[in-house]
């Protein structure tokens, strides 16, 4: 049976879906196109914001004669940039007592080059609200795992009352090299224990493969960036929109000035010849009634900058990022205060601390359970403990001596945690 999108479309997006039915070919036919016509534009909005294609440039003006210039901001890009180095510059880092179960993961780790993949999920999610991520494996029986855009991704979880995936839909468009416009589907389809390949044909989808994959789980994994599922500057977006347009009238009202026009004033007798004599010569001669001057606009410089500053506020206030160039980050700011003026920015980076631990604690539930089925040991992704470290400027002394102190009261593995640049605590 259907159980109805929880959430439906608002302005844009869409909730998690859940459904209590088989993925069969209409099923994923309705999906994919309710994805493409809700998610897609949504998604594409918010990676042109981040790259620097913001509405701005989609601007015209009816009098093709005035200036129009077009001035893009770097919030969206300043906003998750900022926001993913505070959150996960540094690595996470993993221990845990079993030291041949920490040892297999931190191998497998280290092939997949975790530590750049987690960094890139976060910005995914940092974009789009969400990110998702693939386990398989590879044709040297390796694990392996790779992060996948939210636009090629949907994730579809039964009814229960805490909800667990019921399966996930992977697309790949194969682009037609005479109209890149358009270009069939391919179509991906992971379940709790097979993997279903599908291609477009005419009459609809065509299985043409399926395979086991051995995870006890559908294997595709979900960053979401916060409960909602919304992207770090999403929500401000709109405030980015009016300091783009501010800005650029601003542009447009210095480059009128600079194209102002020459007023002259009982000088009707005045000839083409002789204002380009006037350019040339850079000399204008008068009699006692003649008068000139430019005719410019008023340009109210203060309360510009003031609506631009105010403009400017907002968006760091609202999206909980600091603006480091403000002059209150200058000086010799004392630590506690600094951990006021970070407060909000912390909180924002505690609650995806909390929403980027569950996903990493799915990765090792389904690596564990796949070595299990491989080796026959008893492999309990529970007996590792996932520590994050905020990437903001610490007293390196300090956490030296806090790490000593911590020796004798926790383990010697908390302590290794606490020390800077201690990435593998195993190894250490």
């Amino acid at each position: 049976m259907w159980t109805i999108l929880n959430g439906n479309n608002i302005n844009g997006r869409t909730k998690t879906i859940h459904l209590e039915i088989e993925p069969t070919p209409e099923v994923i036919n309705k999906l994919v196109e309710y994805h493409e016509s809700n998610n897609l534009v949504r998604y594409k909005k918010l990676q042109n914001y981040y790259e620097g294609y913001n509405d701005i440039l989609k601007r015209t003006k009816r009098d093709q004669s005035k200036p129009n210039n077009r001035l893009v901001s770097g919030y969206p890009s300043y906003i998750v940039d900022l926001m993913q180095g505070y959150f996960i510059g540094k690595p996470v880092t993993y221990t845990s007592s079993d030291k041949e179960l920490i040892a297999e993961i931190q191998d497998i780790f280290n092939y997949n080059d975790e530590q750049d993949e987690n960094s890139e999920l976060a910005k995914m999610a940092g974009i789009k609200g969400k990110a998702y991520e693939i386990v398989y494996i590879d044709e040297e029986a390796r694990i392996r795992f790779n992060e996948v855009d939210a636009d090629y991704i949907i994730m579809v979880y039964d009814t229960k009352i805490n909800p667990e995936s019921n399966f996930a839909i992977k697309i790949n468009y194969e682009i037609d090299i005479n109209n890149l416009d358009k270009g069939k589907r391919k179509i991906t389809v992971y379940t709790k224990d097979m993997i279903y390949y599908y291609e477009e044909g005419d009459n609809g989808l065509i299985l043409v493969d399926e395979e086991e994959h051995y995870f006890g789980e559908v294997p595709v994994i979900e960053f979401l960036n916060n409960d909602e599922g919304i992207g770090d500057f999403e929500r401000v977006i709109s405030l980015i929109d009016a300091y783009d347009k501010a800005n650029s009238d601003t542009a447009n009202d210095f480059e009128e000035f600079t194209d102002a026009f020459l007023y002259l004033v009982n000088l009707s007798g005045t000839e083409k010849e002789d204002i380009e004599k006037l350019k040339e010569d850079k000399v204008l001669l008068l009699d006692e009634k003649g008068q000139a001057g430019w005719l410019i606009k008023d340009i109210n410089d203060t309360a510009i900058e003031n609506y631009k500053k105010r403009l400017n506020d907002d968006i760091h206030k609202f999206a909980k990022i600091p603006d480091v160039t403000d002059e209150k980050f200058m000086g010799n700011t004392s630590g506690e205060s600094m951990k006021y003026k970070l407060l909000p920015l912390d909180q924002v980076v505690a609650a995806k601390q909390r929403k980027f631990k569950r996903a990493l604690q799915k990765r090792l539930e389904l690596i564990c359970s796949y070595l299990q089925w491989k080796t026959g040991k008893e492999y309990d992704y529970r007996d590792i403990d996932i520590n994050f470290e905020i990437n903001k400027p610490v007293n390196e002394k300090e956490m030296v001596e806090m790490a000593i102190q911590m020796m004798g009261i926790t383990s010697l593995s908390t302590a290794l945690a606490k020390v800077p640049g201690v990435d593998d605590v195993e190894m250490e």
